[in-house]
């Protein structure tokens, strides 16, 4: 029910942006959109997809391959296309259960520190971005401040301070019964993840070099589609993509849908038409809906997975 919901919303949402815009005017913009930049754009998406999934095998202590981990990303990318704000990402964890051996709670946190090391990449380059572009503009200031604090957040969270830890074994002695024990369990196993991950400072550096190559690559690739329609600088597009990109895990929609469009429209006014601005939305739902089509071959790595164990 709450999937119809989203996807509901998120088509009310696109309806009216469509509306307001007027659909002759996408359509123009689609007909005049520069061909070698959209395949330029597209083509990103490959090299992306591998990059991350070279960067999840560098992150569990056993590595499984480049193919199996390219497997895994693809499949989780089509969970996401219906689950809310990411959540498909933590179906990984299940196959590394499964396939691998891997304690589950082992593998959950390592699905949660690939997710928070993809987040704080990208926080990185929103808060450089918009503090370059945004000063003296009141409310990117307040965007970049609340962008830096997420970071900063993310930083500790992710730091051997064992800061989460012992804020997940506080939530745990919170929770009732098997939930408790489990986010009790949890805490200790996220600590030994944190603890392995940061006992190897060439795998740190790799590691957070890596991530913020991905997300460099997925600003520029938003870059390659915004120049296929207009003519937007590169520091302004990061700085707009990434609130772009935010707005789209808001969880009450599917994938981002609307709420994604809604926000490139408003940022990108300066430099693209309303027509434009639209395609541009479209074309941002191509980058998760593409990996998406590519992972369906894969979904029965997940789906076997939660017969074998309805439980995890």
């Amino acid at each position: 029910m709450k999937k119809l919901i989203g996807l509901l919303v998120s088509l009310i949402l696109l309806a009216i942006i469509w509306w307001q815009v007027d659909l002759d005017a996408i359509l123009g913009a689609m007909a005049a959109a520069n061909p070698w930049w959209l395949a330029a754009g597209l083509a990103t998406i490959v090299p992306l997809t591998l990059v991350t999934a070279l960067r999840f095998g560098m992150l569990t202590r056993t590595p499984i391959g480049l193919w199996p981990a390219t497997r895994l990303i693809l499949g989780a990318s089509t969970l996401n296309l219906v689950l809310p704000s990411k959540l498909g990402d933590l179906a990984k964890g299940l196959v590394l259960t499964g396939r691998y051996g891997f304690d589950m709670k082992l593998a959950i946190a390592i699905v949660v520190m690939e997710r928070s090391l993809d987040m704080a990449a990208l926080l990185f380059w929103g808060v450089l971005a918009l503090l370059w572009v945004g000063w003296g503009n009141v409310w990117l200031m307040l965007a970049a401040a609340g962008i830096g604090g997420l970071l900063l957040l993310l930083v500790l969270l992710l730091s051997p301070l064992k800061i989460a830890s012992r804020m997940i074994a506080l939530a745990g002695r919170i929770a009732p019964g098997k939930i408790g024990r489990w986010l009790t369990a949890f805490a200790g196993e996220w600590q030994e993840a944190v603890r392995w991950f940061w006992s190897d400072r060439k795998r740190v550096a790799g590691v957070a070099t890596v991530s913020l190559l991905i997300w460099g690559g997925h600003l520029a690739q938003f870059w390659l589609f915004a120049q296929a329609l207009g003519q937007v600088p590169f520091l302004d597009n990061m700085a707009f993509a990434t609130l772009a990109i935010l707005a789209g895990l808001l969880p009450f929609t599917m994938a981002g849908i609307g709420t994604r469009d809604a926000a490139i429209l408003f940022l990108y006014a300066p430099f693209l038409t309303p027509g434009a601005a639209a395609v541009l939305g479209v074309l941002a739902t191509l980058r998760y809906l593409i990996p998406a089509i590519a992972g369906l071959p894969f979904m029965g790595d997940y789906l076997n997975r939660t017969r074998q164990e309805p439980r995890a």
